[in-house]
């Protein structure tokens, strides 16, 4: 089937609820009434006229007037006792309480589910409205009519543009409909159009639907034009119930709001856009406006997760899925993970990207920009904010130094092209400076690791030499998503130490000071290049070394070096290539340095210790080559032979540590704008 994404999760979020009033004909007679926005009526349209209920015809050939429909049997999933008829498109299959069907370019499917009522069918079309416009889907010239009354019955249409994983354009029609018995009970069913595959049948199936059903589906049509939305999207008009965004001194779009986790505990207060396109929950809220989608969550900590651990895992899997969108997505970044101004424990990285817009070879500018702030033992908060740039208008790029100010982050990258930051004012100021959300959470939540720093750990930049030595490690600092300019990466906060300590003793198998510093001394005398040597020791024995690639092949295949046997093929390549084990040296030295540090944070070694012997270890590496890049060259080298990869595919681990280093050279502040030959001295 083709249905959207969206339609399938709606069936998920209605599944396993059950019916028990039997159905006999088409939708009920009744006055249509619009509901743009939940709780803002419009006025009503004249009454359709009543129609009379069709009889039982599953079993014979009538088709009560609709040629194109037939009454059909489907019974709840969940009380196979409760049986109903409803009519639907001829060729429908109907099985285990679901049904199917997909001819002349039409998708429908219908379930019987029994539900909460009207509050589970608004929370479906808010989730509708909210997930159109997001990374995932991106649509654009989105339109909803917003719910849609039909007597008892509910239904929305949406229509929009879209563009699919392979860069296909296609257009978005869909209508939702929710059939109320008078028992409460429901049928759900939907339709999407896909008018690339519609034929001379396809509107004589959507006319009998309407006449069935007594509602206007001309949107769906083949002929129909997409409409435009033409709601003030500035206009902020709270639904009934729904918690209120207030006003901020200083902020045109954005206000506050007291969210909770879902069991209403970890109350804390975020700021979030306040325009027509804003839907605020117990513990969630998003909002849509001047090619802007955001949402924040209160998130609670499981598994013993940490904050660090819990936006990487988020990050990471948002930049292979954009990284591995070669058909419409090309020049994938993605920052480092960085502090937020006024707390202890919160960071935001930033993923941007060209993608490629709806029917056009043109790209335009993306970025994902996912924001975690601890505030209490348990509880985060869970900001993503997706700029769009095809989607900006005169207004972006307030609404994104309002989101700045707010939360302390540098996105000037980011706005509208041809517009810097010093172009408009970048808020109004009011009688007094805006507020920003670490002043609303209060001290007690945000202090809860405010220990001072030890030595080396200090809000101070660090002296040239240890950054010196940070920027030997800085790859994997950055892959992590931590900040290459803090000793091994992080603050040593006790959290952190315990992260740290876990991958030690996960990694290393390094528990206690002595663990520690036999570890680095094997990798300092030994480590990978030791290692690379003896597998060049054995080719030579089996007289591989010289020869040619294509009788090395043949060789190597019957050697019986079958144990991690693509390093052989790196030691082979080494070899031909003039160069011996030590030339992956780098790899082993630049993790002494990663080691090191690690060891300072976990008070395994004074802070003078670990830069005592930073600073042995790095002036071996500066005698063994001559630059950056030679060092990252042997460092990549010996990753390759770590990992026994081929490094032929554009995902290989190996490709993928030498964008780290390539990405950080874009940053203003990369650590290799450092002089390689600069006079490393004791500063500490």
């Amino acid at each position: 089937m083709m249905g959207s994404w969206i339609q399938k999760l709606g069936f998920g979020l209605l599944t396993g609820l059950t019916v028990t009033a039997l159905l006999t004909g088409c939708g009920k007679s009744a006055s249509p009434k619009s509901f743009t926005k939940f709780g803002e009526e419009k006025e009503a349209e004249p009454e359709a006229e009543e129609k009379e209920e069709g009889k039982d015809s599953s079993d014979d050939d009538e088709d009560d007037g609709f040629p194109y429909l037939k009454k059909q049997k489907i019974v709840d999933y969940n009380n196979k006792e409760a049986k109903y008829e409803i009519f639907m498109p001829k060729g429908t299959d109907v099985n285990d309480g679901f049904g199917s069907y997909y001819e002349h370019g039409i998708d429908y499917t219908v379930t019987v589910n029994s539900t909460q009522g009207y509050d589970s069918f608004e929370h479906f079309f808010q989730i509708n409205q909210e997930y159109w416009p997001d990374p995932d889907t991106d649509y654009i010239d989105i339109y909803s009519t917003g719910i849609m009354e039909n007597g008892d019955d509910r239904y929305f249409i949406l229509t929009g543009k879209g563009t699919n994983y392979e860069g296909t354009a296609f257009v978005i029609k869909v209508l939702e409909y929710m059939e109320v018995e008078p028992s409460g009970d429901c049928i759900n069913w939907s339709l999407e159009m896909y008018p690339e595959h519609a034929d001379e049948d396809t509107d004589l199936v959507i006319a009998d639907m309407e006449k069935c059903y007594g509602i206007d589906m001309g949107l769906l049509k083949g002929d129909s034009q997409l409409k435009t939305d033409t709601h003030d999207q500035d206009e902020y008009v709270p639904g009934e119930g729904q918690a209120v965004l207030n006003d901020l001194e200083g902020y045109q779009y954005l206000g506050a709001v007291e969210l909770s986790d879902y069991y209403g505990e970890g109350v804390c207060p975020v700021m979030m856009p306040k325009g027509y396109h804003t839907n605020v929950e117990k513990s969630h809220v998003y909002s849509f406006m001047h090619g802007i989608w955001a949402t924040a969550d209160v998130e609670e900590f499981y598994n013993d997760n940490v904050l660090m651990t819990e936006l990487k895992s988020i990050v990471d899997n948002k930049y292979e899925s954009r990284f591995g969108n070669t058909e419409r997505i090309r020049n994938v970044w993605r920052s480092a993970m960085m502090p937020v101004p006024g707390f202890d424990n919160a960071f935001y990285t930033v993923i941007s990207y060209e993608k490629k817009g709806y029917d056009t070879e043109e790209y335009f500018p993306k970025a994902e920009v996912l924001c975690y702030i601890q505030y209490d033992a348990e509880h985060y908060i869970a900001l993503e904010i997706f700029l769009s740039g095809d989607k900006y208008d005169d207004s972006s790029n307030k609404v994104i130094r309002e989101f700045e100010t707010a939360y302390g982050m540098d996105l000037s990258k980011y706005y509208r092209e041809g517009e810097n930051e010093g172009d408009t004012d970048s808020l109004d100021s009011g009688e007094g400076e805006p507020v920003i959300l670490a002043e609303l959470i209060s001290s007690e939540i945000s202090g809860n690791e405010s220990e001072a720093w030890t030595a080396g750990g200090s809000e101070e930049a660090l002296p040239d030499t240890v950054l010196w030595f940070n920027a030997t490690y800085a790859p994997l600092i950055y892959s992590n998503g931590w900040d290459w300019k803090l000793v091994g990466g992080i603050k040593p906060t006790q959290e952190n130490i315990e992260i740290m300590d876990y991958l030690l003793k996960q990694s290393w198998g390094v528990s206690d000071r002595e663990s520690a510093l036999e570890s680095v001394e094997n990798l300092k005398e030994k480590g990978h290049r030791n290692i690379c040597r003896k597998c060049m020791e054995e080719l030579e024995e089996l007289g591989l070394l010289d020869l040619d690639e294509k009788e090395f092949k043949k060789a190597f295949l019957k050697s019986g070096l079958t144990d991690k046997a693509y390093r052989y093929v790196i030691a082979y390549q080494m070899y031909q290539s003039g160069l011996d084990a030590d030339a992956m040296a780098a790899w082993d030295l630049c993790r002494v340095n990663q080691l090191y540090a690690s060891y300072y944070i976990c008070g395994y070694m004074t802070y003078e210790e670990a830069m005592d012997a930073s600073l042995e270890n790095s002036l071996v590496l500066q005698e063994m080559y001559a630059s950056w890049d030679e060092m990252m060259d042997g460092y990549v080298l010996g990753y390759q032979f770590w990992q026994g990869d081929p490094d032929t595919k554009e995902d290989s681990p190996t490709k993928e540590r030498r964008r780290m280093y390539e990405m950080m050279l874009q940053m203003e502040d990369n650590p290799y704008l450092l002089d390689w030959d600069m006079e490393l001295e004791k500063s500490w």
